[in-house]
């Protein structure tokens, strides 16, 4: 057993350095062909790779359920005759056909399809041979999936029951359709009554409502949940085994219940496994998995029933203040007695939407009655709205420092990709144990086997301890790495989001470049590390780190961060550094007179005003210039003993407020031309406003009447400065007295306001 870990392990460093060896010549990683992105992890049928590139799948509405069977298992049945041809029926040409042999025994003149799972249909089509005389006289059978059952009240898995049939006799047309009313699909059965020698079927066709959503989900990542007897105290949820039924497709396989202990709700939660596109939901209550009759008497059909009432939620994944899901009504069922038997399948219809999740709830009140809900389906059109993937874990092969990642994309109007990283140097180990059948078994089920009942051992590999946290997403390409560096392992996330259903992001390519170290080991610490809100404050960084065998060393010490520094003085070893400062967007650049190529430490003395909570002040080692310059992130860590802080991000005292200081440059305008009080001036600072979010500033008179507006946009925080002339929206200067400064933005959880009395005079 050892020896067999052993060796997994070394394939497997053998394989990933393979693919490093391959990809990435030139220090460079580069991920960009099918082979590299399966290797990805995918949220099952979402996605599609295809010429190198991956993006989202394209979710159909009104389907030909019968064009793609095959990835459902479906296709021809059976044939009782010329099943070589049997294929025809299926295979999208109307060229090529099916017939029985006219020969053959009246009893074999028949095929069947199976649709590999079911479907809402509206109608099915049958076309005809063009050539020859149309069929004359045969029949077309039609089945949910609904089996005939033994005499303990299991079906039999390989008797199908049609339970609508269709004659056609003296037929003459060549197209006939059957329309079917959205009810449930899965099989269909041709019988040819009478030989009609030349004639034949070219296809079969089943038009549906569109691709089911549901189907997949697990794959996808998603998942359900079933929660029972809610605000009782039996209430829980039950095995993904039991709730598995509601998502497999298959009708004869539905969710049931028995009665309850305590009746309460019922609630059934669906993660769909990205975010789709959705105006449709469908629950069908066929009782086809259930018995006419039984031994056991609960379980039959006259005991079932539905929905009493039901209301269905959805989500698309954003968090309310509390941390949990916000959920909008989809669409409710009026408390009715005709609800629990007359209706067998429920649909809600509603806008299309981007929906990640799904929620229903009904009543269970009646006790030693079976409960039941065989599908519960799901449509919408267009690309998913937010998929993810997620690379294996990539060995440099030694601890590397990334110095930068870029990639290639087909990102239409109103869609984006965003790339996030994280890296470590530790991995954990954990095995996954299977059966000579492939099963997955536990060790201990494992250790039990006999050698020749025994399957293989998975190594699977995961983070370590020492791994940094998902990094922010990567604004633009190539424009430095953001995780933690030097590491030697790196895994890289894509989100691919859309805002427009018909239109998708494509990754084409991804590159991590990477070099060696300039520096073995590097930390940073701050401090102070809180500082009032609008208030300039002096500041200490401080930084050190140390040189390995195969460091290079740095000329260059970069400095970024959302609020302004304001450099003073550096020092190390006690001697004041000769600098060059070059101001740019987002911080300075430090350019040193001599190379470090020694461990040391530099004190960085600053000033900077704050005005929201945990401003990060981050830096960066340099070496070279311009294109070839080589950047490595200094980590937080303990870099001076002088200090107890280990944080590089500067909070403000804990409070709600948005709005702070708010000041005006006199309590009075007189706004007469004498160049003394014409105008007023009026500050104020935004705080802990991370995303711009709508500031609102406006005079009112005492009425409430809104007399002028200062500032009605998008804002982050931030200082705000304004003025007022004492004019009103039309340009005329506003009646003598006083008026309101109304200041309003708008939080997470709650508007926040503030207000004061100016005077007007002239």
């Amino acid at each position: 057993m050892e020896n067999k870990r052993q060796l997994g392990f070394a394939l497997w460093v053998l394989l990933l350095c393979g693919m490093v060896y391959k990809s990435a010549t030139g220090e460079e990683l580069r991920i960009g062909t099918s082979a590299d992105w399966r290797e990805w992890q995918r949220p099952g049928d979402a996605i599609e790779i295809s010429r190198g590139k991956v993006g989202p799948r394209f979710v159909r509405r009104d389907i030909d359920a019968v064009a793609n069977a095959g990835d459902f298992g479906g296709g021809i049945r059976a044939a009782g005759s010329n099943s070589d041809h049997a294929g025809n029926l299926i295979d999208g040409s109307l060229s090529s056909f099916w017939a029985p042999d006219w020969n053959d025994d009246p009893e074999n003149m028949y095929v069947e399809v199976d649709l590999g799972r079911v479907v809402s249909a509206r109608r099915v089509i049958l076309r005809l041979r063009e050539a020859g005389l149309p069929l004359e006289l045969f029949q077309v059978l039609l089945s949910n999936g609904e089996r005939f059952f033994d005499s303990t009240g299991l079906p039999l898995p390989s008797i199908v029951r049609y339970s609508d049939r269709v004659r056609y006799s003296f037929n003459k047309q060549r197209e006939l359709v059957i329309e079917y009313g959205l009810k449930p699909l899965q099989f269909i059965r041709i019988e040819v009554d009478l030989p009609t020698v030349g004639a034949g079927i070219s296809s079969v066709a089943v038009e549906a409502v569109g691709d089911n959503i549901s189907l997949g989900m697990r794959e996808r990542g998603g998942q359900v949940d079933i929660l029972n007897e809610i605000g009782t105290r039996a209430e829980g949820y039950e095995s993904t085994g039991n709730s598995n039924a509601l998502i497999d497709g298959d009708i004869v396989s539905s969710w049931r219940y028995w009665g309850f202990s305590q009746p309460g709700d019922t609630e059934f939660t669906f993660d769909l496994g990205a975010l789709y596109w959705v105006d449709r939901v469908r629950i069908l209550g066929d009782l086809a998995g259930i018995a006419p009759s039984s031994v056991d008497w609960r379980w039959t059909r006259r005991n079932a029933i539905h929905f009493p009432w039901y209301i269905i939620w959805g989500s698309d994944g954003s968090l309310a203040p509390d941390g949990s899901l916000r959920w909008q009504i989809l669409g409710e069922l009026p408390e009715h007695p005709r609800n629990l038997r007359d209706i067998v399948h429920f649909e809600e219809q509603f806008s299309l939407r981007p929906l990640r999740y799904l929620r229903m709830r009904y009543p269970n009140r009646q006790c030693c009655i079976t409960g039941t809900t065989a599908e519960f389906q799901v449509f919408g059109e267009g690309f998913p709205a937010g998929t993810i993937l997620q690379s294996p874990i990539y060995d440099l092969g030694a601890v590397r420092n990334a110095t930068g990642l870029s990639w290639q994309v087909e990102a239409p109007e109103r869609t984006r990709v965003e790339i996030r990283s994280r890296t470590g140097n530790l991995l954990q180990e954990s095995y996954v144990f299977h059966d000579k059948n492939g099963k997955e078994v536990t060790e201990r089920k494992y250790n039990k086997l006999i050698p020749s009942f025994k399957g293989r051992v998975d190594t699977v590999r995961s983070p370590g301890d020492d791994w940094s946290i998902w990094s922010q997403a990567y604004e633009r390409s190539d424009r430095g790495f953001l995780s933690p560096t030097p590491r030697r392992f790196v895994q890289l996330q894509a989100y691919l989001l859309s805002d427009d259903p018909m239109q998708r992001a494509v990754l084409d390519e991804l590159v991590l470049s990477y070099a060696e170290p300039l520096a073995a080991t590097t930390r940073a610490e701050i401090y102070p590390i809180q500082a009032q809100p609008g208030q300039r404050t002096e500041f200490t960084y401080y930084l050190g780190w140390d040189i390995g065998a195969g460091s290079t060393g740095f000329d260059q010490l970069l400095m970024r961060s959302g609020a302004d520094i304001e450099l003073g003085e550096l020092r190390s070893g006690g001697q004041v550094l000769d600098v060059e400062i070059t101001r740019v967007d987002g911080g300075l650049d430090i350019a040193f007179a001599d190379p470090f190529v020694r461990a040391g430490l530099i004190e960085l003395d600053f000033a900077s005003t704050i005005y929201r909570q945990q401003m990060p002040f981050e830096a960066f080692l340099a070496s070279g210039r311009e294109e070839r310059q080589v950047r490595q992130r200094v980590d937080v860590g303990d870099a001076s003993d002088a200090v107890a802080s280990e944080a590089i991000a500067v909070s403000l005292p804990v409070g709600s407020a948005l709005i702070d200081g708010l000041s005006v440059s006199a309590a009075l305008v007189t706004p007469n031309g004498d160049g003394i009080g014409d105008l007023l001036r009026i500050e104020f600072a935004l705080l802990n406003v991370l995303q711009p979010r709508l500031l609102h500033v406006a005079l009112y008179d005492l009425s409430g009447r809104k007399v002028r507006v200062l500032h009605d946009q998008q804002q982050t925080a931030g200082p705000i400065t304004l003025s007022w002339d004492g004019q009103d929206e039309s340009g005329q200067l506003a009646a003598p007295g006083n008026y309101i400064l109304r200041v309003v933005v708008q939080g997470d959880a709650q508007t926040h306001k503030t207000t004061k009395i100016i005077a007007l005079a002239y």
